[in-house]
């Protein structure tokens, strides 16, 4: 696995790893050796440099002991070893001085969590500096404090953020924590270079019972949890940029940013983020982070991308210092300061000038998901900045033709001012900067575009394809505004995503591997997967697959093979159901096959089930062996013909209302609802059109709330 960044030595650059004064001294010290004097925090063997010149790589790297570790995109950038044992910083003093070649030089500074590692772990209901956790709160977390201080209910009704996309760049995310189910994009991890954005535990913590050597394992996931509460049909993109310690470096937030714009590489493709939310800080400017960003959201940057809304977390120092990057001050780029219950900046959260003159947020005894389905409280501008991100995903979805400048604007020049004033003026208001913007008349999934893309993003989980989203917008556009035409169409649309291939090979697939594995959940619950184990799983089998893009078969084979191998190892699951429990060490071949057509329902040919136990018995504990015999049985014909309507009646209560079929409103009725749909979809052969089933679940309260109360 490649390693994105070095762990730098001496001081890190968590500028504010040690403002948790109780927190034990022994703990802080495996943080940082003390605090950060705005001098070190940066890794000392790396330089990023940009050179004038692409063509004079060699000659720059031969003269100044440098090897090319890799390129910032198609640009004259580049992060680059020092070879000859000389300190990064000096040798970017060095390049910097080659006015004739050289643009830029810098050290590769480290950066990260304004809460660092200041945790406070324990059970209970209180909250303190840092995070408690504790085990439920889903009732506190929806119904806290911040959502009445900053009106977010009352925005609601008119907008929730629907098509908007906010990356998260943090420690990455907790993929099965029901909070994030069915708000998560395919992300990237570019500590560990990989499609897996999940947090990672520090080994200290993963070792030992002693919670404070958790450090900021759960940063992201509260994070990601927040913009989710302020922007609940926002999709996120997580990107992992922090590492188990919660330090990154400007090269990997740089590539990230980058990413944010645009995942796929395909600028004619709509798959970039509206809005990036950077809950991480350094007391380090950056010239490649300062380019990066300014490309991203400032009007004075050429770039080929739409500008996004950036929203930074201030820092939580307590001082006049500026941080960084909330301390660009770009066009497009909010600083957040952090505000508590009375309506007073929060005591640590930064003064400086950039964020006087911007906004501040509740970031005090905010709860949100952490690592492990349950919730936590945590304090610090990192919690105040995503529900600034969700507020100006809510404004983009408002009003999508307003530029990141002019979000900026409304967010700040509808803010509250509490009194007495104080350092940062104004406090966030949701409802005043969302309700005027919107024709409450007209539900935005009404829209062709709209609706279009909102099956792509809930039945494949990413953004439409150029050639996707035109074709079916035609289609329903075709008929000239002609109801009959536009609700047939619109149903016969969105029938169709279930129906796909891409569909097929991922969600239906998952479907198909848990009715194998485990069978029913229950008689009364007639379906094999939840919807919170449903959504992590399909989401790992399609990340990066595109039908009919290059390479997309052999992609989607690679991701295939690497789930079912994690799927038969893994230890632990959502719902608490695990293939190593269902089939513990020692089950005989005969016993496993058996067990997984049963559980299937389906009667194998006697040749099928003995190739199966032949292929298994050299060793029936072996993870590849048990993982190839599980797939066959889950392709097997009689199976995939077998589930086919009850998979598409449960991603109709997967896709369009987010929700189990016994989930409230319908949680005292079982599956009447479920089975109900199912009995008239098997009346009608499977035709979705005479059995009004798709039609039923778009024109529904219930889905059509998801975008507007």
């Amino acid at each position: 696995m490649s390693v994105k960044f070095l762990r730098p030595f001496g001081l890190l650059a968590l500028v504010a790893a040690l403002l948790f004064a109780g927190v034990p001294g022994s703990f802080r010290a495996s943080a940082a050796s003390g605090p950060d004097n705005g001098e070190d925090g940066y890794v000392t063997d790396e330089v990023n440099v940009k050179l004038l010149r692409a063509s004079d790589l060699q000659a720059v790297s031969a003269q100044y002991h440098l090897q090319l570790v890799e390129q910032f995109g198609t640009r004259p950038i580049y992060r680059m070893r020092v070879t000859d044992g000389i300190d990064s910083k000096v040798k970017a003093a060095a390049l910097a001085g080659d006015v004739a070649r050289v643009e830029y030089a810098e050290a590769n500074w480290t950066a990260g969590s304004p809460e660092g590692s200041g945790v406070i772990w324990s059970v209970g209901d209180g909250w303190d500096q840092g995070v408690i956790w504790s085990v439920g709160g889903q009732t506190q977390y929806q119904r806290q404090w911040a959502l009445d201080r900053i009106k977010l209910r009352e925005a609601h009704r008119a907008t929730k953020g629907a098509g908007t996309i906010v990356a998260v760049l943090d420690t990455g995310v907790d993929r099965h924590h029901p909070a994030l189910a069915g708000r998560l994009l395919r992300g990237h991890d570019f500590v560990d270079d990989d499609d897996d954005p999940s947090e990672v535990l520090p080994q200290p913590c993963a070792q030992s019972t002693d919670r404070a050597k958790c450090g900021p394992y759960g940063h992201g996931t509260h994070v990601a949890g927040i913009v989710a509460l302020a922007a609940p049909e926002a999709k996120i993109m997580p990107l992992r940029v922090l590492d188990p310690q919660g330090v990154g470096n400007t090269w990997v937030i740089a590539e990230a940013v980058r990413y944010a714009l645009d995942p796929d590489g395909d600028p004619s493709t709509d798959d970039g983020a509206d809005v990036i939310n950077l809950s991480l800080a350094t007391v380090h400017p950056s010239r490649l982070l300062h380019d990066t960003i300014g490309d991203a959201c400032d009007n004075g940057f050429a770039s080929p991308y739409a500008k996004v809304v950036v929203i930074a977390a201030s820092g939580n120092r307590g001082t006049a210092d500026t941080m960084f990057p909330a301390g660009e001050n770009f066009s497009g780029e909010l600083s957040v300061g952090a505000s508590k219950s009375d309506d007073t900046l929060w005591e640590r959260s930064e003064r400086d000038d950039i964020v006087r003159n911007d906004v501040m947020a509740p970031g005090v005894g905010i709860t949100s998901s952490v690592p492990g389905n349950g919730t936590g409280v945590w304090a610090g501008t990192s919690m105040a900045s995503p529900l600034v991100a969700g507020l100006a995903a809510l404004v983009r979805a408002a009003s999508p033709s307003m530029t990141a400048d002019l979000v900026k604007d409304r967010i700040r020049d509808t803010s509250d001012r509490p009194a007495p004033e104080q350092f940062v003026k104004r406090r966030v208001n949701a409802a005043a900067a969302v309700t005027p913007l919107v024709n409450m008349a007209v539900n935005p999934i009404d829209d062709t575009r709209s609706f279009v893309r909102q099956q792509y993003l809930d039945f494949l989980n990413r953004a439409p394809d150029k050639s996707g989203d035109d074709f079916w917008s035609n289609e329903i556009d075709q008929c000239g505004g002609v109801k009959a035409c536009v609700d047939f169409r619109r149903v016969n649309t969105s029938g169709a995503f279930f129906l796909s291939i891409e569909f097929r090979d991922t969600g239906y697939f998952v479907y198909r591997l848990h009715k194998a594995a485990f069978g029913d959940i229950s008689a009364a619950r007639p379906v094999p997967v939840r919807y919170e184990e449903f959504m992590p799983d399909t989401q790992r089998i399609g990340e990066g697959v595109v039908v009919n893009s290059q390479g997309w078969e052999q992609k989607l084979a690679a991701n295939r093979d690497a789930f079912v191998l994690d799927f038969v190892t893994r230890t632990s699951a959502t719902g608490g159901r695990n293939f190593a429990t269902q089939f513990p060490a020692g089950t005989g071949a005969a016993a496993v096959v058996d067990r997984l057509f049963q559980n299937a329902g389906v009667a194998p040919l006697a040749a099928e089930r003995q190739a199966l136990i032949d292929e298994l018995t050299p060793n029936p504990d072996s993870p590849a062996l048990r993982a190839s015999v599980l797939r066959k049985v889950a392709e097997h014909p009689a199976l995939v013909r077998q589930e086919l309507n009850r998979a598409f009646v449960l991603m109709q209560y997967f896709g369009y209302l987010r929700r189990n079929p016994d989930d409230a409103p319908e949680a005292n009725r079982d599956f009447a609802g479920y089975n109900f749909w199912l009995g008239k979809l098997q009346e009608n052969n499977g035709d979705f059109h005479r059995a009004e089933m798709v039609r039923a679940f778009i024109e529904s309260i219930e889905y059509r709330q998801r975008f507007r109360e």
